[in-house]
C-alpha cells in the first residue's frame, strides 16, 4: 500500500511541478509548446488517405486470405455498376437508350487501368445468332437496333437466353446495367471519378444514369466522411451529391446534413459549439478563445505525428477531429470554474497566486480524468485491425497532448493575461471583481447546505433507498434488453436512404437478382500421384497399377501429367485420358496423341522411372454438375436470407447448349457425356469470352465458382445462410469429395464486421480494468476506483439494454461507443470524488463533504456534460448514418454517466464514505465555504 501511495504522489507531483514551473516561467513554456507544435505539424502534409473498405480488413484473417486466393485463381473483380434507367414507354428497347449503352461501353473499355474484358453490357455480350456465312456469334448490339422488328427481336432473344435477365437487364425491361470490373489494388475513388466523367461527357438524353456497387460504396463512404469534416471539394476531387444539385436550402434532416457537409463541415460546427458553451457558461471572451487555441494545437500535433509515422487517414480515423474537438477542452471547464471563482473571492490577491491555487486543486482530478479517458481509447489498440488500432492510439496521443497543454500552457497563459480579461464587462465598468457565473462556484454567496447542488446532494442522501432501489430494478431488467441485442451491419447502411447511391442500390435489388455477390468456390478435384517404370510408358499408352483407383472408368476425361524427373520443375507432358481399363494386373490408360516430340519422350530411354499425376476434371462430369445444381436449388430456398438467385456451372453449361442449338426444342440441359460437356465449355469461352470462362471454372475443370446474388445483404442473415450452406456441405457434398469456401465482397464484409465488433467487446473489459486501476491509483484507494467506475459501467450497461429494446444493432460504428463512454463518463465521478475526499480531509462529515463537493464541482460537471454531449452530438449531423447513430449513443451514455454520478454516488458515499486526504501538492486549506 505504501508503494501504491508513493506512485500516486509521484504522478500527481510530476504534473503539479509542471504547473508550478509554467506559472513561474510562462513565456518560456508557451514558446516551447509553440515550437514543439510547429515542429510536428508539417507532418500532416505527408498524410495519405486510405478510405477504401479493404484497408479495414485483417489481411491475415483466413477469410481474407482465401478470398484473395479465389480472386487470383478465377480473376474475380468487384463490379462498378452503371445503371441506366430508361424513360421511354418501351423501356430500354428504344434506339436512343441502346445507342447510349454502346457508347458508354466503348468509353469504359478505354479507361486507364480497366481490363476491357471485365466490362460487361448488352453491347459486348453475345447472343445465339451467327454472323452471316460464319460460325461466329454476334454481340447483342453488334448491329444498331432501330426498327421495331429489330427491337422486338432483341427483347425475345434476351427472354430466351435467360442468363442476362436479372444480371444486366432488369426483369421489367425498364433498365440495364453496365458492369465495370475494379482491378485489385486500384484507387477506387479515382476509378469512380473516371466513370462519372465518362457519364457526364456522354449522357445528354432523358435516361437517368446512376452508379453503385461495392467499389463505389467504398469510394463514396470515404468521400462522405471527408465532406463531413469540411474538407474542400477541390481536394476531394469528387462528391456524393448529384450533378447539378446546387441547392443551399434544406427541408428535412437529410438535406440539413448535406448542406452542412457541403458548406461548413462537422469540425467547424463542433468548434463553434464548444466556443458558444464556454462563452455562455463563463461570459468571458478569453474563456472561449483559449480553448480554441488548444484544439488547433492538438489537431496539428496529432495529425502531424501521424504523417511522420506513416499512418494514413483510415475511415476510422476520419471522425477523430470531431472527437478531439469535443474532448480536448473539457478540463478547462473545471479550471475556469475554480479560477474565476477565486478571482471573485480574492480580488486583491496576485494573479500568479490565484493561478497556482487553482492548479494545485485541479491537478489531481484533471490528470485522473485525462488518463482514464485516454485508457478508454487505448483499448482500441487491442484490435487486430490496424485502422482501429491507429484510431485508439492517436486519439489517446491527442488526449495526452491536451493534458500537458492544460497543465502547462494554460496556467502560463492565465498568468500572463490581465486580470481584467476574466471579469465581466459590468464588473470592469464598476471597477469590481467579476460576478459569479453559472459555472463558477457559489460557495461564497451562501452556505454549502443551501447551495442548489448542495441541497440536491442532501436530497439524494435522504432518498437513497429509492434511488438504489430504482437502479437495482433497472439492472435486474437489463437481461430482457441484452438478449435482444444482435450483431448486424451492412455497407448500404453507410448511406442515407434518400441518397442517389441508395436509390440505385434499391433499384438493383428490386428489379435484378441483387446487388451483393457472395462467391462460393467449389473444389471437387482429386490428384493421383505415383511412380511407374519407364518400360510401362509408351506414347499415348501407359500401364499403371490396378490399385490406383477403384473405378478405372472414372479416369476418362482427366488430365494425365508425365514428368521427366523428380524435381518440381522437371519437364512435363500433358494429355487427356480417353479410356482406362484393367487388363490382367495392369491398368491400361489410353491418352490423346499429342506433342510426340516432347522432351519427356526424348529423355524416356535414359529414365528408369517416370513420375505421373492424374488430375480429375469433375466439372466435366454430369454427377458433379447435378450435385452443384441441387446445392443451388437449396440456396435459393433461403429467400428469408435475401437470396435472389444462384448461378453456377450447370446453368452456364445448359445455357450454352441452348445457344448452340436455339431452334432445338428442349435443348437447355446438362449432357451426360463428359466429352460434350467439355465441348460446351469451349463454346462458352467463344460465346462469353475467356475472362467469363475463367470466372466460372478453372482450366483443369477441377474447381468452379458459384455466384449467390443477395438483396440487401446484412451480417445476421448472411451468417445464417453461410451456416446452412456449411451444414449442407457436410451432409451432401463431402461424401462426393466436393469442398467449398466463401469469397467475394460479402464474405470479406462478414469477417470485417465480426472482427471489429468482437474485439471491441473483448477490449471493453480491459478498458474497464485499466480505468479502475488508474482511478484507484490516483484516488489513493481501491474503493475510490470502484466508486469512479460504477457510474460509467452502469451507463454502458443501460446503453446496451436500450439498444436491444430499440432494435439498434451492434455494428462497426455502434460497437465503439462503449469504450468512449467509459473513458469520458468517468470524469464526472472523478471530480465529485476528488472534492469529497478533499472536504473529508478538512474534517467535514460525509454528508457535509458531499454537499460541498457537489456545490463546488456540480456546475462545472453539468457544463462538462453539456460540452461533451453536444461535441459528440455533432456526429448526429453526419451524412453517414452509422456515425450519426454513434453520436446519439455517446450522448445517451454521457447523460447516463452524469445521472448515475449525481444520484447514485451520494447514496454510496453516505453508506460507505471514503477517507479524507490532504495532499500538499494538490490542495490548499479552505474554510467550510470552499474559500482558500
Amino acid at each position: 500500500m505504501l508503494r501504491f501511495l508513493n506512485l500516486h504522489q509521484w504522478v500527481v507531483g510530476f504534473f503539479a511541478a509542471l504547473a508550478r514551473y509554467s506559472i513561474k516561467h510562462p513565456k518560456r513554456v508557451i514558446l516551447c509548446a509553440l515550437l514543439v507544435t510547429l515542429a510536428v505539424a508539417p507532418g500532416a502534409l505527408k498524410l495519405k488517405l486510405r478510405t477504401d473498405g479493404h484497408a479495414l480488413v485483417d489481411k491475415s484473417a483466413p477469410e481474407v486470405r482465401y478470398d484473395q486466393l479465389v480472386r487470383e485463381r478465377f480473376g474475380i473483380q468487384d463490379p462498378v455498376v452503371v445503371l441506366i434507367e430508361a424513360t421511354h414507354p418501351d423501356g430500354i428497347y428504344n434506339a436512343d437508350t441502346l445507342q447510349l449503352v454502346r457508347e458508354l461501353t466503348e468509353e469504359f473499355t478505354r479507361l486507364k487501368g480497366v481490363d476491357s474484358n471485365k466490362v460487361v453490357s448488352l453491347a459486348n455480350q453475345r447472343g445465339f445468332r451467327n454472323r452471316p456465312a460464319t460460325l461466329h456469334f454476334m454481340t447483342l448490339l453488334e448491329n444498331p437496333r432501330q426498327t421495331q422488328a429489330q427491337l422486338a427481336e432483341l427483347r425475345d432473344d434476351l427472354r430466351r437466353i435467360e442468363l442476362y435477365t436479372g444480371t444486366i437487364v432488369s426483369f421489367d425491361g425498364q433498365s440495364t446495367a453496365i458492369m465495370v470490373g475494379a482491378p485489385d489494388g486500384t484507387d477506387r475513388t479515382a476509378l469512380y471519378q473516371q466513370v462519372r466523367a465518362v457519364i457526364s461527357r456522354i449522357t445528354g438524353g432523358a435516361d437517368k444514369i446512376t452508379v453503385t456497387g461495392p467499389p463505389v460504396a467504398e469510394a463514396l463512404l470515404g468521400t462522405h466522411i471527408l465532406e463531413d469534416l469540411g474538407v474542400p471539394a477541390a481536394l476531394l476531387g469528387t462528391s456524393t451529391r448529384s450533378d447539378g444539385d446546387g441547392s443551399t436550402g434544406f427541408s428535412n434532416l437529410h438535406e440539413l446534413r448535406r448542406f452542412i457537409a457541403r458548406r461548413v463541415g462537422l469540425v467547424p460546427v463542433a468548434i463553434l459549439i464548444m466556443a458558444l458553451i464556454f462563452q455562455i457558461s463563463f461570459r468571458r471572451t478569453v474563456a472561449s478563445v483559449l480553448p480554441l487555441i488548444e484544439v488547433g494545437a492538438c489537431l496539428a500535433f496529432t495529425f502531424g505525428l501521424m504523417g511522420y509515422c506513416g499512418v494514413p487517414v483510415y475511415l476510422t480515423i476520419a471522425v477523430m477531429p470531431v472527437l478531439l474537438t469535443a474532448m480536448a477542452v473539457t478540463d478547462e471547464i473545471h479550471i475556469y470554474s475554480r479560477y474565476f471563482a477565486l478571482v471573485h473571492e480574492r480580488p486583491s490577491a496576485p494573479q500568479p497566486d490565484l493561478v497556482r491555487l487553482t492548479m494545485e486543486e485541479m491537478v489531481c482530478p484533471i490528470a485522473n480524468a485525462s488518463l482514464t479517458t485516454a485508457i478508454g481509447f487505448v483499448s482500441f489498440a487491442f484490435s487486430p485491425l490496424p485502422p482501429v488500432q491507429a484510431f485508439g492510439i492517436f486519439t489517446a496521443v491527442g488526449l495526452i497532448f491536451c493534458l500537458f497543454w492544460t497543465l502547462c500552457v494554460l496556467p502560463a497563459l492565465l498568468t500572463l493575461i490581465p486580470k481584467s480579461w476574466v471579469m465581466t464587462r459590468g464588473a470592469r465598468e464598476r471597477g469590481l471583481p467579476a460576478a459569479s457565473t453559472s459555472a463558477d462556484s457559489t460557495a461564497s454567496k451562501r452556505p454549502v447546505g443551501r447551495a442548489p447542488f448542495g441541497l440536491f446532494a442532501l436530497w439524494a442522501v435522504r432518498r437513497r433507498w429509492w434511488i438504489v432501489g430504482a437502479v437495482g430494478l433497472a439492472v435486474a431488467l437489463t437481461p430482457l434488453g441484452l438478449r435482444r441485442l444482435v450483431i448486424q451491419d451492412s455497407w448500404i447502411d453507410g448511406f442515407e436512404p434518400e441518397s442517389e447511391f441508395s436509390h440505385a442500390t434499391r433499384t438493383i435489388n428490386e428489379h435484378y437478382h441483387g446487388m451483393h455477390l457472395l462467391k462460393v468456390s467449389l473444389d471437387a478435384g482429386e490428384t493421383l500421384r505415383g511412380m511407374v517404370a519407364a518400360t510401362n510408358v509408351s506414347f499415348a499408352r501407359i500401364l499403371l497399377p490396378t490399385n490406383l483407383v477403384a473405378q478405372p472408368q472414372s479416369l476418362a476425361g482427366r488430365w494425365l501429367y508425365l514428368f521427366a524427373g523428380d524435381a518440381s520443375n522437371a519437364p512435363s507432358w500433358r494429355a487427356s485420358i480417353e479410356s482406362a481399363t484393367v487388363t490382367g494386373d495392369k491398368l491400361v490408360v489410353i491418352t490423346q496423341q499429342r506433342e510426340s516430340d516432347s522432351i519427356v519422350w526424348t529423355n524416356l530411354p535414359q529414365l528408369a522411372h517416370v513420375r505421373f499425376e492424374i488430375i480429375s476434371q469433375p466439372f466435366l462430369q454430369q454427377p458433379t454438375l447435378d450435385a452443384i445444381a441441387k446445392l443451388g436449388a437449396f440456396i435459393e430456398q433461403h429467400r428469408d436470407c435475401k437470396v435472389g438467385k444462384v448461378l453456377s456451372a450447370p446453368d452456364y453449361v445448359a445455357t450454352t447448349r441452348f445457344m448452340v442449338r436455339p431452334n432445338e426444342a428442349g435443348s437447355r440441359f446438362v449432357p451426360t457425356n463428359s466429352i460434350e460437356i467439355k465441348l460446351l465449355w469451349d463454346y462458352y469461352r467463344i460465346v462469353r469470352g475467356p475472362e467469363q470462362l475463367r470466372e466460372a471454372v478453372d482450366t483443369n475443370h477441377a474447381s468452379a465458382v458459384l455466384t449467390i446474388f443477395l438483396k440487401e445483404a446484412n451480417f445476421r442473415d448472411t451468417a445464417r445462410l453461410l451456416a446452412d450452406i456449411r451444414d449442407y456441405e457436410r451432409r451432401e457434398l463431402m461424401p462426393l469429395n466436393i469442398r467449398l469456401g466463401f469469397a467475394g465482397d460479402v464474405a470479406v464484409s462478414q469477417s470485417l464486421i465480426r472482427g471489429i465488433v468482437t474485439t471491441q467487446m473483448q477490449s471493453l473489459f480491459g478498458s474497464l480494468l485499466g480505468i479502475y486501476l488508474v482511478t484507484a491509483l490516483l484516488g489513493r484507494s481501491l474503493r475510490w476506483g470502484l466508486y469512479a467506475v460504477i457510474p460509467c459501467t452502469l451507463a454502458v450497461l443501460f446503453n446496451f439494454t436500450a439498444m436491444g429494446w430499440l432494435g439498434i444493432p451492434l455494428g462497426v460504428a455502434t460497437s465503439m461507443f462503449a469504450a468512449m463512454t467509459l473513458g469520458n463518463g468517468v470524469d464526472f465521478a472523478i471530480h465529485v470524488l476528488e472534492g469529497f475526499t478533499a472536504a473529508r480531509g478538512r474534517g467535514l462529515s460525509p454528508d457535509e463533504a458531499l454537499a460541498e463537493s457537489l456545490t463546488r464541482t456540480g456546475p462545472a460537471v453539468v457544463v462538462n456534460t453539456l460540452a461533451i454531449a453536444l461535441g459528440f452530438g455533432v456526429l448526429m449531423l453526419s451524412q453517414v448514418p452509422a456515425n450519426a447513430r454513434l453520436g446519439s449513443l455517446i450522448i445517451l451514455g454521457i447523460v447516463n454517466c452524469l445521472l448515475a454520478s449525481l444520484f447514485l454516488l451520494p447514496a454510496l458515499l453516505h453508506w460507505w464514505p471514503l477517507k479524507g486526504s490532504v495532499d500538499s501538492t494538490t490542495s490548499a486549506p479552505t474554510n467550510a465555504q470552499g474559500v482558500p
